[in-house]
């Protein structure tokens, strides 16, 4: 039988949840009044009404009937969402999620698991994605069930809900980086709701609005000093995920949908699921976006992390945890995870391999470039590089700024530092082979769906790298990923950076890789290539470019393929080499040879 707010708070009430043994008490009407927040007249018409339906007993205990009544809105589980990056709390996240981190002692997630255990809710299920074999231990430990979320790096955090749907019912829906200064949590929920405090100042969090009885009428990001936004906990009741996930499964494989947030899902749907707010106190919910943000909770968390990269810090700086501050996450590199941090008044750049580098990157070899990048004064950015594992700390550039592609100032000053480097004709150990690349990283890759014939476009790229390189192009170092997240330019310096795939290659592999990263095309290429040579090129030389433009843009293509596998989707990249393999190769070939009139094995 369903029961009006008040009869539910005033159950709730007397089967002593509000206890802390338990047990069922005593209690008055004035006591009632106190604890529910309700005004002692109707407390007692309250009381009167759950006496007449035969939901108390006369003494005022909870009857059978009455603990009947509350059980439609006992909590059945709880569902912790913590599949995510968290790339905000770079460099930290790197190592181990933030649900992991221990702050004041205590791990984020455990703390929140001991909470809701607390509350009587055992039935705990924890989605992981990144990192997902660290959680593992929490199945033992603390008795949660762990549910995978495969989709966790290409989709947002409704990819954990679809994972998890299957157990939502009465179901709390956590973060599990949060923190909860109070316990939340409760054995018995009237009706859904989203935990809300109150904005000081204009916020760019999620705000709520609400209409008749407090429901929830619209839900956007974005406030001012006074609104009430989301942080914390979910709570759904079983009509509401039942709702939810029938609305999320039908519109799964809308590409819109799969960079939703939970929160966004919600907003798109807010007539179809009817929710409240639950206002907490400031200070009752902590949410804690960067590792700034953590320090000044906890001023010993980065000490107590015992990071291996705030260690490599402190030993190439010469410095302690404590002055190591300022970390923000840059934005660059598709490869590696890249941030700046300050040190005793000084700014620096502190390089993290990728996943998966390790397998098509000589570090070594990296190593021997950048000394030589340094020598020609191509790269004088770099303070430290360790080449056994990967990670380097380089100066910040003061007034850098974003390479620009159109900018003919920019193009001409990159072409500069790629004249100095090829007319140095360094020479060193390792060879960049193009198509040997493009055929490791197919094999790499293994059994990835990619939607085009990759078959196809291989043939095509492998019979015009013969063409090119029966061209006989004399080979020097090259760094061979010259595009605009590795030029580093200000109004004094220009810097070439990141040597990972620096060889011994045709010339052109510079250029190339350049116009490739500009995604120009057709006419704008000529007038690139023209800026490169200072002259318009023969049909000769003007073949040999388009080849190589052809053949790098597949090489990177087939880069592309093998970050999916490993969990990295490179995006609307993948459509522009795609399109400069297919289109440049065609346009090569038709200016080369005859097919038989050269030996291709």
């Amino acid at each position: 039988m369903a029961l009006t707010k008040n009869e539910f708070c005033v159950l709730r009430c007397l089967m002593g949840w509000d206890s802390n043994d338990g047990s069922v008490p005593s209690i008055s009407q004035r006591v009632l009044s106190e604890k529910t927040g309700l005004s002692l007249g109707t407390v007692n018409s309250t009381v009167n009404s759950l006496r007449d339906r035969g939901l108390l007993n006369e003494d005022g205990s909870v009857s059978d009937d009455g603990v009947s009544a509350m059980r439609p809105y006992r909590v059945d589980n709880a569902v912790i969402m913590a599949a995510g990056f968290a790339s905000r709390c770079a460099p930290l996240s790197y190592e181990k999620p933030k649900g992991l981190f221990t702050v004041k002692g205590e791990i984020l997630i455990e703390r929140q698991i001991r909470q809701l255990k607390e509350a009587g809710i055992d039935e705990i299920y924890v989605v992981v994605g990144y990192m997902k074999e660290l959680f593992f231990y929490l199945e033992k430990k603390l008795g949660v069930k762990i549910v995978v979320n495969d989709d966790y790096y290409r989709r947002n955090n409704t990819s954990s809900l679809f994972a998890a749907r299957y157990f939502l019912r009465n179901t709390f829906i956590c973060s599990s980086d949060n923190y909860f200064t109070v316990n939340p949590f409760e054995r018995y929920v009237y009706q859904s709701y989203l935990a809300v405090i109150q904005a000081h100042g204009d916020t760019d969090e999620w705000v709520v609005r609400t209409g008749a009885h407090d429901v929830i009428t619209s839900y956007g990001v974005g406030g001012h000093d006074g609104d009430w936004f989301q942080i914390g906990e979910f709570y759904w009741t079983k009509d509401f995920s039942r709702r939810y996930m029938d609305l999320l499964e039908a519109e799964y494989d809308d590409p819109q949908v799969a960079d939703m947030l939970l929160d966004a899902f919600y907003a798109r749907h807010i007539d179809e699921l009817p929710a409240v707010p639950k206002r907490y106190d400031e200070g009752d919910i902590l949410e804690f976006d960067t590792v700034n943000e953590i320090k000044r909770f906890d001023d010993k968390f980065v000490e107590n992390m015992d990071s291996k990269i705030i260690g490599n810090i402190c030993a190439t700086l010469d410095c302690t945890e404590a002055d190591v501050t300022g970390f923000e996450q840059i934005k660059r590199g598709n490869t590696n995870v890249i941030f700046s941090f300050l040190c005793r008044g000084a700014k620096y750049v502190y390089r993290h391999p990728g996943k998966g580098t390790e397998a098509v990157i000589d570090r070594l070899a990296e190593s021997f470039a950048q000394r030589k990048a340094d020598e020609l004064g191509i790269d004088g950015t770099t303070v430290a590089i360790n080449p056994q594992e990967g990670w380097k700390i380089s100066r910040w550039v003061e007034g850098c700024r974003d390479f620009e592609y159109g900018d003919c100032a920019d193009a001409l000053r990159a072409f500069d530092l790629m004249h100095r480097l090829h007319e140095a004709k360094v020479k060193c150990a390792n060879s960049f082979d193009v198509l040997d690349n493009c055929r490791r990283f197919k094999k790499l890759a293994g059994s990835v769906e990619l939607g085009f014939d990759v078959d196809s476009l291989e043939s095509a790229i492998t019979r015009l790298y013969h063409y090119v390189e029966a061209d006989g192009v004399e080979k020097v170092m090259c760094h061979n990923d010259m595009c605009d997240t590795n030029l580093v330019f200000s109004d004094d310096e220009a810097h070439v950076i990141d040597w990972e795939y620096a060889g011994m290659a045709d010339p052109a592999s510079d250029l190339c890789s350049f116009i490739v990263g500009s995604a120009k095309d057709g006419a704008e290429v000529d007038e690139l290539l023209e800026m490169y040579f200072g002259r318009a090129l023969d049909g000769a030389e003007a073949r040999h470019m388009y080849g190589c433009i052809a053949l790098f843009a597949f090489h990177w293509l087939m880069w592309g393929v093998y970050r999916r596998s490993v969990g990295h989707d490179c995006g609307s990249l993948m459509y522009v080499w795609f399109k400069y393999a297919t289109d440049y190769s065609e346009k090569a070939l038709s200016m080369y040879l005859p097919a038989d009139q050269l030996y291709i094995p």
